[in-house]
């Protein structure tokens, strides 16, 4: 039987899409995949501008799904305005605060976070556009891969240990005494909560 030549290269072509394709796009959609950091908003921790030859590049991130967040991860999500994949950083959770840029301190939602870029002046995050929904979050960034100068694990910002701090006991005008929580406070001393 007549075949043409260039048939069997597409066929073999074919067949191993067939049977690699599927397995590649289940891992992608279940556990982790590799992602570009587009843009400067996480630098310097991705995407550094410290030499003209980091500007050529941009880096490739390993990001796992199905992981736990917690304050200070690195997670790729989706942008609640444009519905695209953005990276930044996680810096509060519900039931916390976080002082906006006016000085006032803003509560956030319970099943929310609030995320922020590296570099502030090149950043639209949740200064901008709010606390956003735990569900837009799609994963866990957990090593740079590419440009291979670069390669790392991320750092994973430990949290400060919170202590609790004694109630205050406080006399109102009409001389009844009534209870203050003072929250918790910080081993260092600040306040984390108001």
């Amino acid at each position: 039987r007549w075949r043409p030549m260039a048939a069997l290269p597409w066929r073999k072509f074919a067949r191993a899409a067939w049977f690699a394709v599927p397995p590649l796009i289940f891992v992608k959609d279940r556990w982790l995949w590799v992602y570009c950091v587009e843009g400067r908003s996480m630098s310097p921790t991705l995407n550094p501008q410290e030499s003209i030859i980091d500007r050529f590049f941009s880096d490739r991130v390993v990001v796992i799904r199905n992981a736990g967040f917690q304050k200070g991860d690195v997670v790729v999500l989706r942008d609640p305005n444009s519905n695209l994949r953005i990276v930044k950083r996680i810096t509060a959770q519900g039931n916390e605060f976080v002082r906006g840029e006016d000085g006032r301190f803003r509560h956030i939602p319970p099943g929310h976070c609030w995320v922020e870029g590296d570099n502030p002046a090149l950043s639209v995050d949740s200064r901008k556009f709010n606390a956003v929904p735990m569900g837009l979050l799609d994963g866990l960034v957990i090593a740079v891969i590419w440009p291979f100068w670069r390669a790392r694990w991320l750092d994973i910002v430990e949290e400060p240990e919170l202590v609790p701090v004694q109630t205050q006991l406080l006399t109102t005008s009409g001389g009844d005494e009534a209870l203050e929580d003072v929250g918790r406070v910080a081993a260092g001393g600040a306040p984390c909560s108001v």
